[in-house]
């Protein structure tokens, strides 16, 4: 004969206590209400137990936003007698700066047992204050000074959007893992553009991508900001990047022979030599890029339009400007162009290079 519940003389089956006992005296869940909500006014980030937390990835919505942040309350203060027990909360009605909510647990409370369900009401209070981020965001803070300039000429246009675009998108990467990874200021000028940041570790994952894109060249220096009570020092790291007086489509000499550059990033250069018509690579580490020189950018180049061609006989050209005619021999194009087609050449040395029409004429 089984002993009864020593509680309620119930048949007992667990511990000398009934199934509806067993499940009081050992609750799925142990949370005190109310709660406080503490969240950031600004990011929407979370403070638990003088941590703020960020909601990664940022919610889409307001709803959405609310509810990750409930979610991580919850998850620091719900205590769950194991970790098989599934957690829901209702919102039942919604005050001012209070939400009247019953949240429920679904589980076992022994294994022998089947899952039941159990619900309490819960009152969560909504206080609001800015976290440390934004703090510092709002009162302009950084530690590094990204400056990206370029040697000889302005950074173009195309370039800004680039380089603009990496840093924010190395700054969303980094939300989350690094509390000073923003940008608290942007600032153009005619020599180029300015980032201040507010994580110096992210201003070097930032400038070790751009120098790597743009095959820059990189100078740092640092400037006692300030000195605290201990005597400890804090400097602020100024970044230079300059990028090179050439670009893409730029006509240069390496090596005493004029290139075309196809194009620069991932660490080289890729070049086409208009000498011996090849196609090759160079890097700031090779011995060949000390020997670079500029000649011209692509408005150095002529047009020229293909008017007459004889069998065994020299192409003639006119000048698209000054419609001078000019002979060129068959060996000097990389295909073999029609009467009526337009080319483009650069005159290097008193020498003319014919420039392939596209990439597919490249040898």
């Amino acid at each position: 004969m089984t002993a009864p519940c020593y509680v309620c003389g119930a048949e007992a089956v667990i511990d000398g206590l009934c199934a509806d006992c067993y499940e009081k005296s050992h609750p799925l869940m142990a949370v005190d209400t109310p709660l406080t909500l503490l969240t950031c006014r600004r990011c929407g980030a979370v403070k638990i137990a003088g941590t703020w937390h960020p909601l990664v990835p940022y919610p889409s919505n307001d709803d959405d936003m609310l509810d990750r942040q409930i979610d991580i309350l919850l998850s620091r203060e719900v205590h769950l007698s194991h970790s098989n027990i599934d957690v829901e909360l209702t919102v039942l009605n919604r005050l001012d700066r209070v939400l009247i909510t019953e949240i429920s647990a679904t589980g076992k409370s022994h294994p022998s047992l089947p899952n039941h369900t159990e619900r309490l009401s819960l009152e969560i209070r909504l206080q609001y204050a800015t976290c440390d981020t934004c703090g510092m965001m709002s009162g302009g803070y950084y530690e590094s000074i990204l400056q990206v300039r370029a040697d000889g000429r302005q950074v173009t246009e195309e370039e800004i959007e680039r380089i603009t675009d990496i840093v924010t998108q190395r700054t969303v990467s980094e939300y989350g893992k690094d509390d000073r990874a923003f940008v608290t200021g942007t600032f153009r000028s005619k020599h180029g553009i300015d980032f201040h940041i507010g994580s110096e570790h992210l201003s070097r994952k930032i400038a070790d991508e751009l120098e790597t894109q743009f095959l820059a060249a990189r100078k740092e220096n640092y400037k006692l900001i300030t000195q605290d009570r201990g005597g400890k020092r804090k400097y602020r790291v100024t970044i230079l990047l300059r990028l090179p007086r050439y670009q893409r489509g730029d006509v240069i000499r390496v090596s005493g022979h004029p290139c075309w550059i196809l194009s620069l990033g991932n660490g080289s250069m890729s070049c086409y030599d208009l000498v011996d018509r090849s196609e090759f690579a160079v890097s700031p580490r090779s011995s060949k890029w000390r020997t670079i020189q500029y000649i011209g950018s692509e408005d150095s180049f002529r047009e020229f339009s293909i008017i007459a061609k004889g069998y065994d006989q020299p192409y003639q050209l006119m000048d698209s400007q000054n419609f001078e005619i000019i002979e060129v021999e068959e060996t000097r194009f990389t295909s073999s162009p029609q009467v009526g087609d337009t080319v483009r050449a650069i005159s290097v040395d008193g020498d003319l290079f014919i420039l392939p029409a596209n990439e597919t004429d490249l040898a």
